[in-house]
């Protein structure tokens, strides 16, 4: 495998999630090849769509959600495409900078989340979940550590 591309997320409350990803990820969103309203491309600080959308709310796009459903049926039949949260998929994660400042953005807006610290790994992670419960997994390298100078963890003591 290259590289990771994108991943899709399907919503039923669009502009919350567009929200989510911007506000509290720190994404942004950019240009869509489909029709407005939709859904969206969600890009990353190199201006790559990591994060694609599917509108699930009312006035959707049918054709869109046919074609999915469609595919769902022939690879996992009898799942549906209104299903919540990752599914079998447990968490997506992005690494991320400023611990502090994405702390402060959780509790500004009031979303629980769960914080984890590595030290011998010299990584901090937060927990969060989006509007269509998918888990995020936000990554923080500490300070003067690049990735690739891990030490060893112990899952039993990890906080």
């Amino acid at each position: 495998m290259a590289v990771l591309e994108h991943y899709n997320i399907r919503t039923k409350d669009l502009n919350a999630t567009i929200r989510f990803y911007e506000d509290i990820i720190g994404l942004k969103v950019g240009p869509y090849p489909g029709k407005e309203g939709m859904g969206c491309w969600i890009y990353d600080e190199r201006d790559i769509p990591v994060v694609h959308v599917m509108n699930l709310a009312e006035g959707r796009d049918e054709m869109a959600v046919n074609f999915t459903q469609t595919r769902l049926d022939k690879i996992s039949p009898g799942t549906s495409i209104e299903a919540h949260g990752g599914g079998a998929v447990d968490h997506v994660a992005f690494r991320c900078d400023d611990y502090d400042g994405f702390v402060e953005k959780l509790e500004a807006n009031n979303l629980p989340y769960h914080a984890v610290s590595f030290p011998g790994f010299h990584l901090n992670q937060i927990f969060v979940n989006d509007p269509s419960g998918v888990t995020c997994e936000l990554n923080f390298l500490k300070p003067g550590y690049e990735e690739g100078q891990l030490g060893t963890v112990d899952l039993a003591t990890a906080k």
